[in-house]
């Protein structure tokens, strides 16, 4: 192993989050749709706006992503009932999603060479991340995990790669992040000088150290660590 531990992302790095995403929202959107006879335009009109408000309420932190923030608003905005609907809606979407989760491929060769030498970094609440993890049946290969909801910080701020470490028992130039958000998961580790992988599956273009290696398919990533 080239490394005495992994930081791992978990959204988009290890599945197709925008995929589990767009099959929950459209789930959403049926239920309104036939509860309450309303159009897709009108929804999303007024997703888009709670999200944007939760975002600009809470920047920085875990509960900007709360789910539950989101509908509540989005209830409030559309003048519908929110303590009959908001738990309802939030769990069609987060059970659709789950459902919709597949791990990338190579994704458990990379967990089996690094079993329990992983620490999870990522953004959302620990909830969620928690019910995450088990669909993937992380347990398997990781015993750590920090959220931006635990560290008080979304990536790239420092501290939440700092808590990893501390968590690992390691030094930044033991461990190599890898992850999908160039901003976030690579400029986070490259500020701390942590060698990182960049999962661009997007082929973004992006200038980068000598700390960063760049691959398109997560399963290209064994044969770097």
């Amino acid at each position: 192993m080239k490394y005495k531990a992994l930081l791992l992302d978990i959204d988009n790095t290890l599945y197709s989050y925008d995929y589990a995403h767009l099959e929950a929202k459209s789930r959403v959107f049926l239920f309104f749709k036939t509860k309450f006879n309303l159009q897709v335009d009108v929804l999303d009109e007024a997703y888009s706006k709670a999200r944007a408000s939760v975002h600009i309420d809470l920047i920085g932190s875990g509960a900007s992503h709360n789910r539950i923030l989101y509908f509540q608003k989005m209830l409030e905005f559309l003048e519908l009932d929110i303590f009959t609907y908001t738990l309802e809606i939030y769990e069609i979407y987060w059970s659709t999603f789950l459902e919709y989760m597949k791990k990338f491929t190579g994704v458990d060769e990379v967990l089996t060479k690094y079993q329990n030498k992983i620490c999870l970094v990522t953004d959302l609440t620990a909830h969620i991340q928690h019910r995450k993890a088990n669909k993937l049946e992380l347990n398997k290969y990781v015993k750590k995990m920090v959220t931006s909801e635990e560290s008080g910080h979304e990536k790239p701020h420092s501290y939440i790669f700092i808590l990893a470490l501390q968590k690992l028992g390691l030094n930044e130039n033991e461990v190599c992040m890898i992850g999908d958000n160039f901003k976030k998961d690579i400029i986070g580790a490259s500020n701390l000088g942590i060698n990182s992988i960049w999962l661009n599956l997007n082929n973004e273009k992006q200038k980068y150290n000598n700390l960063v290696k760049e691959v398109n398919k997560f399963e290209d990533i064994l044969g770097l660590i």
